[in-house]
């Protein structure tokens, strides 16, 4: 009897340590890109001007919510990807002063969050060739749980900011 229940405990061990080192069904999913996350048409909820002078010089005020100033509640981005999730074309819409390029291509710095903890950013092109971005847009806030976006879009000149515009978007239903 007790032969037995060695032998048997044993035999539970033996299939308790193999069964730790099976694989999966042998499937392999490729990891989500934050382009299938943005894919998609945003409308603005939210935008605000950042004097960074005054910022860094502490004046205030130093920044204004412009989201019900100068058209601003029509603003749309549509960013287009195609059946692989990869980047095609963008387009602005609605009536709001155009603060960077309303239509073209785009693509990203990175297509994951980088392990730095830098933004990464939305690179928008006037050409197919994606040879020289005409703009630059830090994604600051990525769809997760809830379908928001945002990112800044930074004015330099002699490579000292000046002013952003901080964008907050919703997907659009």
């Amino acid at each position: 009897m007790k032969q037995t229940l060695v032998i048997l405990f044993l035999l539970v061990l033996t299939q308790f340590i193999t069964g730790c080192y099976q694989t999966d069904d042998g499937t392999f999913t490729e990891p989500i890109t934050i382009y299938e996350k943005i894919g998609g048409t945003w409308l603005l909820t939210k935008i605000t001007e950042v004097d960074e002078i005054a910022v860094a010089s502490s004046l205030k005020p130093d920044n204004i919510t412009l989201t019900n100033y100068f058209n601003f509640k029509t603003f749309t981005i549509t960013l287009n990807v195609d059946e692989n999730n990869q980047p095609t074309t963008f387009e602005v819409g609605g009536s709001s002063p155009e603060l960077f390029l309303k239509n073209g291509y785009w693509d990203l710095s990175n297509p994951f969050p980088n392990t730095d903890a830098t933004a990464v950013k939305i690179r928008l092109y006037s050409d197919d060739s994606k040879s020289d971005p005409v703009d630059e847009l830090d994604i600051m806030a990525l769809p997760g749980r809830r379908a928001t976006l945002e990112f800044y879009l930074t004015r330099e000149a002699n490579d000292i900011p000046y002013v952003t515009y901080q964008y907050a978007l919703k997907l659009q239903e």
